[in-house]
Formats: C-alpha cells, structure tokens, sequence
C-alpha cells in the first residue's frame, strides 16, 4: 500500500485555529461518549446506583475508544506503507535503505522491510489524517514507534475487550450490590445472626477484581507512553503550544489516569468493605457459638 499524503514525523508549528480534522476528531469523540451514556442507561436496570451507571459509561467509551481509535492506529502501523526504491549499496546515502543494508542491520527495520515506511503518516484514509492530525503534537502516533506499537497492542486486543466484559458484569451485578453490615440480635440465652454476603455473589468479586487489573494497566501503559519522552527531552512531544500541550497531551491523555484511578478508588472501598463485613460476620458467628 502506498499512500498519496504525510507529514513530517517531527512536531510540527502550531495552526492558529483547530483544523476540521481536528473538529471532526472531537465531534466523533463526543457522539462516542454519547452512544456510551445512552446504551449505559438503556443496559442497566433504572434501579442501579448512579456510581454504576458512570462505571459502565466509562468502561463502554473506553471499550469503544480502543477498539475504534487505536484500533485504527495498530492498523496503519502494519499495514499503511510507502515502498522506497531499493538502495543500490550501503554507500548510496542519504537514502534510507542504505542505512540498512546489511543482514544484522535489516533486523531493525519494522517488521524487516529496510525498503518500506510504515505508519499513518503512509496514507489518507480519514482515520490516518486524525492520527497526523495527533501526531502535531506527538510524533510517534504517526511513524512505527515500537514502544507505543507494543503497549497498543496490549490496550487493543486486552483492555478493550477486558472494558467491554466489564460492562457486562456490570449489568449481571444487582443493582445493590454493594456490601451489607452484619446484624446480631439476642434472645434469652440464644443469639440470631443475620449476615448477609454480598449480593453481588461471583459477578461482584470478579467485577472488582478485573476492574482493578485494567485501571491499573491503563495508568501503567500511560506511564510507559510518556516516560521514554521524558528522560529522552520529549525529542517527540510539541509543548509549544496550547492546543498541543493542554488539549491533546494533557486532556486527552490525563482522561486516562484520573478516571482509572477513581475505578481504583471505589474498588478499593467494596474490596475493604467486603473483608470488613466477613470479620464481622466471623466475630457474630463466634460469638453464637459460645
């Protein structure tokens, strides 16, 4: 596949206004987050906790951000090329096969073609224009960084399916899932017990289990998204700009830390929650037994 437009892989000077690759990016990026709220209120019953219905609008969009966005991303890194001309000998530079010519040098051309530029930057197609489009502001979403390449194919064919059968457990769960506090009451010389296990049962405990796995993974492939930057100079990075710096770096990146680490959060609080109700629960059932 060859392709009819590029950029240059290096941060480009900022525009003065958003182009309308970069208006239909973020209307398509609305009319996603759209969808999730609709079909999170249509999936889960009326009587679920608004905390579950935001947990399952954001598991959905992030499901649908994966698998739509960088989905198209894994694609133009493996299959969007322009082939160049072979290169006559290692002395014919500045072409840049002839860097490459050579068996052990051939091993570090992506995927072994020393003859072939893979990446957006290779084609037209409207998703290629929306990753130059990001690509102004970090180089690499536009060529074939492998250190991004190997982190998105973990978030596409893992996460995103991961988010996705966590929205399912969402909707298996109870809509009062939630831990219940165990109650004791006397009679005489005989104590009752009422204790009362999670309702969310199975679908609960494997619910928190993985939602506390992705979060983590989504905040870690963050951390391993920018750190090579970082104590690179962010060689790749345009922070120059506004736009670039605030609203494609920051924003749309830091979605991916603060909302995975709330995930954390209100895990954290039904797993502490749960272990605290099952010691009461002992302690009631020991004190029955005495």
């Amino acid at each position: 596949m060859t392709a009819s437009a590029s950029i240059t892989t290096s941060p480009a000077s900022p525009p003065s206004l958003f182009s309308l690759t970069t208006l239909l990016s973020l209307l398509f990026s609305l009319a996603i987050l759209l969808v999730s709220i609709l079909l999170s209120r249509h999936l889960l019953p009326p009587s679920s906790p608004r905390r579950h219905l935001i947990l399952h609008t954001w598991h959905l969009f992030d499901f649908l951000i994966h698998t739509i966005f960088e989905g198209s991303f894994l694609y133009h890194s493996f299959f969007s090329y322009s082939t160049l001309p072979a290169a006559s000998s290692s002395s014919d530079y500045p072409h840049p096969a002839s860097l490459l010519t050579s068996t052990s040098s051939k091993a570090n051309a992506f995927l072994g073609q020393p003859n072939r530029r893979y990446g957006a930057a290779h084609s037209s197609s409207p998703t290629a224009l929306l990753w130059q489009e990001y690509a102004r502001a970090d180089a690499r979403w536009a060529t074939t960084d492998t250190n991004i390449i190997s982190i998105e194919l973990l978030t596409v064919f893992i996460a995103g399916p991961l988010a996705c059968y966590i929205c399912y457990l969402l909707q298996q769960c109870p809509p009062h899932s939630s831990h219940h506090r165990v109650s004791t009451t006397s009679a005489g010389n005989t104590t009752t017990t009422n204790a009362l296990k999670n309702t969310g049962g199975d679908n609960a405990a494997e619910l928190w289990f993985l939602m506390v796995v992705l979060a983590t993974g989504e905040i870690y492939g963050g951390f391993m998204t920018f750190a090579p930057e970082w104590l690179s100079g962010n060689t790749n990075l345009s922070t120059g700009d506004w736009m670039y710096l605030w609203l494609y770096l920051v924003f749309f990146n830091g979605i991916w830390v603060v909302m995975p680490g709330w995930c954390l959060w209100v895990a954290w609080g039904e797993v502490r929650g749960a272990f605290k109700d099952s010691v009461e629960r002992v302690e009631a059932e020991g004190k029955k037994g005495r």
